[in-house]
């Protein structure tokens, strides 16, 4: 079968620069109203840390995070002393540090800063889930 490319995003970045366009890449193209809020609250609630992710994403523009972040320093120094709590997760300097190494800095555009932020994220629950009760084993 044919794929159409129509549904598929065009590449407008320029070669060697991150930019969001190129960081959405060939993702299905869909077109969203203010009509299909209530379709894309179902849609992340099949994946509940993407809400979490949605609601740091918010936090982020409410606090007037600017592109590009260039350190751990830098994206912790956004939220000040501040500690954010959702679901099991706690957000603060000290996490953001820990969950998101050097590595992945700079930030260039709010598209990497969510997928970072679920990598956060995931590695935490990770993390929790190693230091969780293991089942015993026992040999007879």
């Amino acid at each position: 079968m044919a794929s159409k490319r129509s549904n598929r995003r065009p590449d407008k970045a320029p070669r060697g620069k991150r930019s969001l366009e190129g960081w959405r890449g060939n993702a299905l193209r869909v077109e969203f109203c203010a009509d299909d809020l209530d379709l894309l609250d179902n849609v992340i609630t099949v994946v509940p840390i993407l809400r979490i992710v949605a609601a740091i994403g918010q936090e982020a523009r409410k606090r007037g995070l600017h592109y590009p972040v260039a350190s751990v320093a830098d994206l912790g120094g956004c939220l000040g002393k501040a500690s954010l709590h959702y679901l099991n997760h706690r957000i603060d300097p000290e996490t953001i540090a820990h969950t998101m190494p050097e590595s992945w800095f700079p930030i260039a555009h709010e598209g990497e800063l969510l997928s970072r932020v679920h990598l956060a994220l995931l590695r935490c629950e990770m993390e929790a889930a190693q230091m969780g009760p293991r089942p015993a084993i026992h040999s007879r």
